[in-house]
């Protein structure tokens, strides 16, 4: 029987994810590697390596009797590494992903339920420049992180959020039934006022059920739909249609003052 001690120490979880571990060994191959947390006081943790070996006896067949192993601490590396992952794919800034992370799974997303229906929105802050000029580069960076709070609020575990640009962000987004209702409810949250600065934001849309599931394509159709807002007053939404087929890009050309 385990000791409660050790069950309070390692979890539930971990302890029969370790026991799993050591009972798939064999003979040959008795000894296991498995990293945990384990919990050496109230509120804290750490990552903990353990180093195991099973025992098994010289019966034919051979049982599993047991184990010997030890446990290196191994937090401060694992917080390294995990920092260094995070700085690699997400935005430093806004904490948000970065392009080529939400890119890569959003391909990832696509390839393995091209059956799903999915839209992607392409957001872009208007007038932007106007905060930077008026208040300074420091609070229109306080502007984008309220921004991309506003954003990891009011979309699904799910969903994908990443920052593609300057002040332009993507949304990745599966509709089950109807997208429109999730596009209307992060539109709205992300319009109003931040301190004394009037937030409008332009919202690009393209879904797979219009453009197909290739991303390249996807995306364009989006910045083409982004495109067509900012030309037609800014501080709404368009989902993509043919009739924006010849339109130009909205990231690129069209500047963010």
């Amino acid at each position: 029987e385990t000791d409660p001690r050790v069950m309070e120490l390692i979890g539930k979880d971990s302890w029969r994810g370790l026991a799993d571990a050591l009972r798939a060994t064999t003979p040959g191959q008795p000894t296991v590697t498995f990293d945990c947390l384990i919990h050496y006081k109230e509120n804290a943790a750490r990552w903990t390596r353990i180093l195991a070996r099973a025992i098994w006896s010289p019966d034919e067949p051979p049982r599993y009797t047991g184990a010997i192993g030890k446990a290196i601490d191994v937090h401060d590396s694992r917080m390294h590494l995990d920092n260094l992952e995070r700085m690699a794919t997400h935005d430093a800034m806004t904490g948000l992903l970065n392009h080529a992370t939400a890119k890569k799974r959003i391909q990832e997303r696509l390839e393995e339920r091209p059956e799903g229906r999915y839209a992607l929105a392409i957001l872009d802050l208007d007038h932007f420049k106007s905060a930077n000029d008026n208040y300074g580069h420091s609070f229109g960076d306080q502007v984008l992180i309220y921004m991309a709070d506003k954003l990891r609020q009011n979309t699904r575990g799910g969903d994908i959020a990443a920052r593609v640009g300057g002040d332009e962000m993507v949304v990745f987004l599966e509709c089950k039934i109807e997208v429109e209702p999730a596009i209307e409810r992060i539109f709205n949250a992300v319009t109003g006022m931040y301190e004394q600065f009037p937030l409008s934001v332009s919202i690009g849309v393209a879904t797979t059920e219009k453009v197909g599931t290739d991303y390249e394509t996807l995306f364009h159709a989006a910045d083409q739909a982004l495109y067509t807002v900012k030309r037609s007053g800014r501080g709404h939404y368009r989902f993509y249609d043919e009739s924006m087929d010849k339109t130009l890009s909205a990231i690129s050309p069209i500047d963010s003052d």
